[in-house]
């Protein structure tokens, strides 16, 4: 079983393949190109390196948000594209999740932020257990500011690039209970989407092309100007 992820929720963009628990090839790209424009190339590239044809896949799991608006509706057009030209199963994976994944290991609270810009972050809460990741918040806006209020008392790991703009607050008022990985570790990547999506294909599960939506959590700047 062979599972593509596709990542485009920030600026980096990720494909990967995995297979049985297993990556066989991720390319990551932070470039100043639209993912509209090196998303398609990206895919066949790597898949090329594999030596393998798109039709080999059995999958196509998608990082579905929250994130950048437009990155998301690129990333998940694509992967219903390819699923209904291929008659493959579609497989969504929250994006605050992927990112949480490769720290699944750690004993006390993941808590994966990316910036929701307008001095706000996307977050959810997972802890561990075992190989599964247990949500203890739902993907959610908050300010930074209640954001420490949600971890005060508790050490908990912070990822993503939010966690990285509000590092010395965080600091500050978390002190020694606030972990933070090495930079290059916090951006979502494609491989933990295919995982994940794999996770959810081997217990039969999938999504429908016609209503997997993207999670934005908040409205649009523009659905907020036009709301009266």
């Amino acid at each position: 079983m062979r599972v593509l992820g596709i990542e485009t929720s920030t600026g980096v963009e990720g494909v990967a393949v995995v297979e049985r628990g297993r990556l066989l090839g991720e390319w990551t790209l932070n470039l100043p190109q639209s993912h509209s424009i090196r998303l398609l190339p990206s895919i066949d590239g790597l898949l090329r390196a594999l030596g393998m044809g798109i039709e080999e896949v059995d999958g196509i799991a998608v990082s579905i948000g929250p994130g950048s608006f437009t990155g998301l509706r690129i990333g998940l057009s694509t992967a219903k594209g390819l699923s209904m030209s291929l008659g493959k199963p579609l497989l969504g994976v929250p994006t605050l999740k992927a990112l949480a994944l490769p720290f699944s290991s750690w004993p006390y609270l993941l808590c994966p932020l990316i910036d929701a810009r307008r001095g706000e972050l996307y977050i959810a809460l997972y802890r561990s257990r075992g190989d599964e990741l247990d949500e203890v918040l739902s993907p959610q806006v908050l300010p930074p500011e209640e954001v420490v209020e949600r971890l005060r008392g508790e050490g908990a790991l912070l990822v993503g690039d939010g966690a990285l703009l509000y590092k010395d607050l965080f600091l500050k008022e978390l002190g020694d209970r606030a972990y933070f990985p090495p930079p290059p570790l916090h951006h979502p990547r494609a491989s933990a989407v295919a995982f994940l999506g794999e996770g959810r294909l081997l217990r039969g599960e999938r999504d429908d092309f016609l209503t997997l939506t993207p999670l934005y959590v908040r409205p649009s700047d523009a659905e907020l100007k036009s709301s009266p």
